[in-house]
């Protein structure tokens, strides 16, 4: 039992290791590839089959779907579909276990340590993470087999084995569990496929207890699904789809389990290629019950948990990030870039609502401005405390470059929504409390510096999510553009400055007030440009000081 146990430990740690290789292969452009070809029905189908089998990881599938829909990109029916398609993408690498090849795991260690050891660019190491996977996963497997072959079972184990054929939905529900604690179907049915190859030996598994089992397998990584996910009522309703469509099937396998056993057993090989078969036939047979009705499914789960009303849908908090498990470093900081062009979307949006603010003299709406504040102030924190504990995990250098330019960013947004919030907001109460207005010269001035910075900040986002040097160099381009232009209209207004009275004064220092808040926040804009012009040259340095 402790060689078994041992082996299901590395096929654990295996599948683990597996997601991670695919992680440093594609990153997050797996994710946008499918979010691309996932709006014709049949096209999303085939693609989610590509993407399972160049990433065979459920767990990595399930992730990839709930960011998706979480993020707004495609429907639930959109990946309902593509669903479909990769849980019968992922059967492949069971057929691989089945063939018999764990006497090579050997040499698949081999090329995967000479590739991951000896290379130093990310996809190269990350294909040799995955082929290093491939060989512990194998390696797991022969432990299993060995064990299963050598050791005497006890009469009555044999005895329950033949008993527990009775009862398939407990088998189904005892296999959904240990899918979710191993969070892995590929893990759980080779657990299966080892002690099913025991069977030549005559004191194995039969297919009539394998079939349960697997239709259990299946549903309790749906349940991870529904558990990653739930926070959010779109992703919630995919999992749901999902689960509903393997206890559907699951329901029609144990009611045929006779007839299904019978066909089975009649196919070519042994009972090990039969249970790879059951699984591959399971995800096939889901698909052609579940492709025609999946309008209505939608609609039920739809029903079964409606949209909330906007303002019933609970606190303010993080929209994409999820702070349970997650899928290697890359796909963890895609959700994280994506939390802070969220709350770079809110500070955009406080300052275009300052302008209005300040225009109409609208006091409630300045309230509403600092209380968004406290909205970017919330996500800083979650989103820090979500990177603090990737870095507990092991990265590797390109992603600690990755995190440290998402803290950088997040920290500058920061900064720039407390501008907005203890300098221009108390700067517009004070023109309403005062009374005061700025000439029509002065409001063009303004308005068209205001512009300028809003747009910069928009340049800002965009250089962030694509990493484009031409756009950062642009930024520059703007930033001191924007220096030189607050000189000269400081200078202009110094020299036509005439303050006749209290009030020509204040209206005077609010305006100079305006600009220099103005240039601190285009300031902090500008500094994204250094993160994507001098990525990779530093780690930990600051920035360089002519923009500090």
């Amino acid at each position: 039992m402790l060689m078994i146990l041992g082996g299901v430990a590395l096929l654990v740690f295996a599948t683990r290791y597996l997601r991670e290789g695919f992680d440093r292969v594609f990153g997050d452009r797996l994710a946008q590839w499918l979010q691309t070809v996932s709006k014709n029905p049949l096209q999303a189908f085939f693609a989610g089959m590509a993407a399972a089998v160049a990433a065979p990881s459920s767990t990595t599938m399930s992730m990839l779907a709930v960011q998706a829909v979480q993020q707004g990109h495609v429907t639930t029916r959109q990946m309902l579909v593509l669903m479909l398609g990769a849980d019968i993408g992922l059967t492949l690498i069971v057929q691989f276990i089945a063939l018999s090849i764990e006497q090579f795991a050997p040499i698949f260690i081999l090329f995967g340590v000479l590739l991951f050891q000896f290379s130093s660019r990310r996809t190269y190491r990350g294909l040799g993470q995955v082929i290093l996977a491939l060989g512990f996963l194998f390696l797991g497997i022969a432990i299993i087999k060995s064990s299963a072959n050598t050791g005497t079972p006890n009469p009555d184990f044999i005895k329950l084995l033949e008993i527990a054929q009775h009862y398939p939905i407990s088998l189904a529900l005892i296999a959904a569990l240990l899918s979710m604690v191993l969070q892995s179907a590929t893990a759980t049915i080779g657990l299966l496929i080892s002690l099913a190859a025991a069977t030549n030996h005559g004191h194995g598994l039969s297919l009539q207890l394998a079939l349960p089992v697997v239709c259990g397998a299946n549903i309790g990584i749906s349940i991870t699904t529904l558990v990653v996910g739930y926070k959010q009522f779109e992703s919630r309703r995919l999992a749901l789809a999902n689960l509903a469509a393997k206890i559907l099937t699951t329901a029609l396998v144990i009611t045929l389990t006779p007839t299904l056993v019978n066909l089975l057993t009649k196919t070519p090989g042994t009972i090990v290629n039969h249970v790879a078969h059951a699984h591959t036939g399971f995800n096939f047979l889901k698909a052609l019950l579940i492709f025609p009705f999946i309008p209505p499914l939608c609609k039920l789960v739809e029903w079964w948990v409606p949209t909330p009303p906007r303002d019933e849908r609970g606190q303010f908090g993080p929209r994409y990030i999820q702070h349970g498990p997650f899928d290697g470093p890359t796909m963890a900081m895609a959700q994280s870039a994506r939390e802070i062009m969220y709350a770079a979307e809110i500070v955009r949006s406080m300052l275009e609502d300052l302008w209005r603010a300040m225009k109409t003299n609208d006091e409630n709406l300045v309230r509403k401005i600092s209380d968004r504040d406290n909205q970017v102030d919330l996500l800083d924190a979650e989103v820090k405390k979500f990177l603090a504990h990737l870095a507990s995990k092991p990265l590797d250098e390109t992603d600690v470059q990755e995190q440290l330019r998402q803290l950088r960013y997040l920290a500058e947004l920061e900064s720039i929504g407390d501008i907005i919030d203890k300098n221009l907001c108390r700067l517009v109460l004070k023109k309403i409390k005062l009374g005061v207005d700025f000439s029509s010269a002065n409001w063009k001035e303004l308005d068209d510096f205001d512009k300028k910075v809003l747009e910069n900040m928009l340049l800002a986002d965009t250089a962030f999510q694509t990493r484009d040097k031409i756009l950062a160099e642009k930024l520059l381009r703007h930033k001191d553009h924007l220096d030189l232009q607050i000189r000269q209209l400081r200078d202009q207004h110094f020299a036509s400055f005439q303050a006749d009275n209290e009030q020509q004064y204040e209206t005077s220092a609010i305006h100079l007030d305006v600009l220099t808040n103005l240039k601190r926040i285009n300031s902090h804009v500008s500094h994204v440009a250094f993160a994507v012009l001098h990525a990779g040259d530093y780690t930990t340095a600051p920035y360089p000081r002519s923009v500090t």
